[in-house]
């Protein structure tokens, strides 16, 4: 196997092992919980395999292919368990980071999210972008005819993301967003949002587990993403980095992410990056 699917079903396995071990704490997971994060390991581990007795029907083209298209079909797998930790937000967490907000950025920290404007709608669209980065990211790689670089690309975006993921439950906390009352696909009346954010806030009701990731995945695998590129095809790589910019500004300004998880999502794909580059 890969390096990647060892490390999706490692990070797998060692959360659904976690979830087990809360019985033994003073804040144990409810039992459906536990199965749920089961399942899913079980689903990640049932599919590598599923996959691998294909290689001998497959060219070897073909099966790095279909390799590649597993992964970016686990890749939320940790999400989805990392979810299951939430039970509550933890006040004082909340406070210290709003605090820090307000320190570092009081206009921003004041508001509820973008405003509706022009401005508020690119911001709304590029947080919308990191949904759809990872595959547009391995589509540029192949694209750029660095397929034989995708071990390096997997390396350092699965491990920054997964990072972020296995932190989470650590810092259990609700988006500013959610802090400061505002969810705008459910409450904000139509003429006081943009079409953008409205459409960033329905697919977070409906497809999120409702609390941050810490340190924010999303703008750590966008500058993974951002980093790798630029060491292997630095035109396609800047392009990359302005999007993870951009997705970091509308994660802030939409109050979708505090300041400090943005922040130290980027720093974690630096250091990942950093650290797997005699890997590249």
């Amino acid at each position: 196997m890969r390096t990647s699917e060892w490390i999706q079903i490692g990070f797998a396995v060692v959360f659904s092992i976690a979830a087990w071990a809360t019985g033994f704490t003073s804040r144990p997971l409810p039992l459906r919980r536990r199965w749920i994060v089961t399942g899913l390991a079980a689903f990640a581990v049932v599919a590598v395999a599923l996959v691998h007795l294909c290689a001998s029907y497959l060219s070897p083209e073909q099966f790095l292919i279909l390799l590649d298209g597993l992964t970016v079909t686990l890749f939320l797998v940790p999400y989805w368990q990392t979810g299951q930790f939430f039970l509550k937000p933890n006040p004082q967490i909340q406070d210290r980071l709003m605090a820090f907000d307000r320190w570092l950025l009081p206009g921003i920290a004041a508001k509820s999210g973008t405003e509706r404007n022009s401005v508020g709608f690119i911001l709304e669209m590029a947080y919308l972008s990191c949904y759809p980065l990872v595959p547009l990211a391995l589509a540029a790689v192949y694209l750029a005819g660095l397929r034989a670089k995708v071990d390096g690309f997997w390396l350092v975006l699965l491990v920054s993301t997964y990072l972020c993921y296995a932190i989470t439950p650590l810092v259990p906390a609700f988006p500013p967003r959610s802090v400061t009352g505002d969810q705008p696909a459910a409450k904000e009346p139509l003429k006081k949002a943009n079409k953008g954010r409205l459409f960033n806030g329905w697919i977070l009701h409906h497809g999120s587990i409702h609390a941050i990731s810490f340190p924010s995945a999303h703008v750590a695998s966008a500058f993974a993403i951002a980093f790798t590129l630029l060491y292997y095809a630095p035109w396609i790589g800047l392009i990359f980095l302005v999007i993870a910019i951009l997705i970091s500004l509308g994660a802030v300004v939409g109050r979708y992410h505090y300041a400090l998880d943005v922040l130290l999502g980027a720093v974690t794909a630096l250091i990942v990056f950093l650290a797997s580059y005699k890997y590249l």
